[in-house]
C-alpha cells in the first residue's frame, strides 16, 4: 500500500505541467499557513519578538529604563500592591 506522499507524487506526475504549477502554488500556500499557525515552543514566540525588537533598536530612545518604568506605572497600582 502506497503512502499518501507516494500517491500524491504518482497522481501529480500524470498532470500537465500547468496543473502541476497550480498544485505547487496551492501546496506552498498551505505549508506557509501551517508554519504560521503552528504553536510555538514554550516562550519561543516571545524570544522571536524580543529579537526583532533588539534588531530594530526599538527601545533605544529610553535612556533610563528604571525612570521610564516608573513613569509608565504612574497612577496605576502594581498587581498585588493595591492600596487599601
Amino acid at each position: 500500500m502506497a503512502t499518501i506522499t507516494e500517491q500524491i507524487i504518482n497522481d501529480l506526475t500524470e498532470l500537465p505541467a500547468e496543473m502541476q504549477e497550480e498544485t505547487l502554488d496551492f501546496v506552498q500556500v498551505k505549508v506557509k499557513q501551517n508554519r504560521e499557525t503552528k504553536p510555538k515552543a514554550n516562550g519561543q514566540a516571545i524570544v522571536e519578538i524580543l529579537e526583532r525588537m533588539a534588531a530594530r533598536n526599538s527601545l533605544s530612545h529610553i535612556k533610563d529604563p528604571v525612570a521610564w518604568q516608573r513613569e509608565i506605572r504612574k497612577g496605576r497600582p502594581l498587581p498585588g500592591r493595591e492600596e487599601g
